[in-house]
């Protein structure tokens, strides 16, 4: 007979397989959306190092550390959207098991157990674990830096040291609001300093001097080397309706759950404030983390809106550790094993209202554009010629974008052997009276998509999952 134990072993590795599976089946389900074409450009072996740095800094936001990784990963494989993509969903499996690993030193009981099952389910790490963009190495980055530095709290083993400045310098040298961490953990510092009057730590204090230095000069190269110049207003200030779930909502798959992972976690914070604020100090860590990964964009927010879910997406490792610990903290065993029967059972009934299960007994939505079918359409039509609506940008930068475009489609084009013709936007100007396809998806910030100017007649449309495709003529 199998004991409670065993049963709980047994559905774990149940799940995290499951896991690993939600993360893989549908990897290439969706064609690429604008921005990881624009890192599939970025990213071309065929162009020379020097290059790829110049397409990056004219292009993209976040520093460099993951396309170089994609860039070498294309030279040794092939240059194929599915190598990013790929390489995402390694690093989504690998950070359910350093997340578990961080909880384990955090608090050594089951509590890694219950975080493993809340990570491997996680809709918003399934999903980002499928996309050719920098989030999920930036989140298992995080997770590792944290693991060094707990490591030397609990050891003070130096070599846990260098491993924490390494793994920060990287994770800086991948999105910027990694920063956030490092800045949390100096804070803490000075909290244990000045608050608790605790033994100055000479090589900590070291280790984060030399690290602020490392972090310093790789935001310094490379916000002096950016060459951005479209001016990206995607991001707004949060509403009210913000701070009634501070993402939770998309956290945790739907406004319901996350409004019960929020509820708990205030409730945890309030009841064990005294294990936070005076006797755990890796707890009092993460508090801070959570905190500041809020505070930090919204107070800079009212310079330029910067705060978006996925740029904090690292804030999930606190959020989870704290309340997988906590809820283990919990003397009465009813209450515990309730809280942690909720936790369980609202993750996996959340499956079943997303296309991760849905799609076994439903047909699958598509919600990035089918551009493959868009370009196969061309391709059987009369009119093989075709070109990209583009006027989402400005006039310096709609070459650099016609280019991402471009470079997508031949892929595709060459793939499924179709003969259809790209015109660049100002080919088409220049054109007298021809009938061409325009192609423009609404998910690139383009509120004007359908538009059509007033030299042009319709004379055919079609929609492809936010593409819509018109073959137009000029009048």
């Amino acid at each position: 007979m199998i004991n409670s134990k065993n049963l709980i072993n047994i559905s774990l590795i149940f799940v995290i397989i499951l896991g690993v599976f939600l993360r893989l089946y549908n990897l290439n389900y969706d064609d690429l959306w604008f921005d990881e074409m624009a890192t599939f450009w970025v990213t071309d072996p065929n162009i020379s190092f020097s290059e790829m740095f110049e397409r990056h800094k004219s292009t993209e936001l976040a520093p460099q550390f993951y396309y170089i990784i994609i860039y070498f990963l294309n030279v040794i494989f092939g240059y194929e959207p599915e190598i990013g993509r790929y390489f995402s969903s390694i690093i989504g499996i690998l950070s359910i098991f350093s997340v578990g690993y961080l909880v384990k030193i955090v608090n050594n009981s089951n509590a890694y157990k219950l975080s493993m099952y809340l990570m491997s389910l996680n809709v918003y790490l399934i999903s980002y674990s499928m996309e050719m963009r920098a989030y999920m190495l930036v989140f298992f980055l995080s997770s590792l830096s944290l693991i060094s530095i707990f490591k030397y709290i609990n050891t003070k083993n130096k070599l846990f040291l260098f491993t924490f400045s390494i793994t920060q310098t990287l994770a800086a040298f991948t999105h910027p609001f990694t920063i956030i961490i490092f800045v949390s953990i100096f804070t803490f510092q000075i909290y244990n300093y000045f608050i608790k009057k605790n033994t100055y730590d000479k090589n900590l204090n070291f280790s984060l001097a030399l690290t602020t230095i490392f972090i310093f000069i790789i935001t310094f190269l490379y916000y002096f080397n950016l060459d951005i110049t479209d001016d990206y207003t995607w991001n707004k200030q949060p509403n009210i309706k913000f701070y009634t779930n501070f993402y939770f909502s998309k956290f945790f798959g739907s406004r319901l759950l996350g409004l019960i992972h929020l509820i708990i976690l205030i409730y945890f914070i309030f009841k064990f404030k005294k294990s936070i604020f005076k006797l755990n100090h890796k707890l009092l860590i993460l508090f801070i983390i959570l905190c500041l990964s809020y505070l930090v964009p919204i107070v800079y927010g009212v310079y330029k809106p910067i705060l978006n879910s996925k740029y904090i997406i690292f804030v999930i490792i606190p959020i989870i550790t704290l309340l997988c610990v906590l809820v283990y903290d919990i003397k009465n065993k009813i209450i515990k094993n309730t809280l942690i029967a909720i936790f369980l059972i609202v993750t996996i009934g959340n499956q079943f209202t997303e296309q991760n299960f849905k799609q076994f007994y439903d047909e699958r939505k598509y919600f990035k554009p089918q551009f493959n079918l868009a370009l196969n359409y061309i391709n059987l039509s009369d009119n093989k010629n075709y070109t990209v609506n583009v006027e989402f940008t400005n006039d310096n930068l709609k070459k650099k974008y016609e280019d991402i475009y471009l470079n997508y489609f031949q892929h595709l084009s060459k793939k499924n052997n179709y003969n259809i013709n790209f015109i660049s936007s100002n080919e088409y100007n220049n054109m007298n009276s021809t009938q061409i396809w325009i192609l423009c998806s609404h998910l690139v910030f383009n509120e004007n998509c359908k538009k059509i100017k007033n030299n042009q007649t319709i004379m055919e449309n079609k929609n492809f999952s936010n593409i819509y495709m018109n073959l137009v003529k000029k009048n």
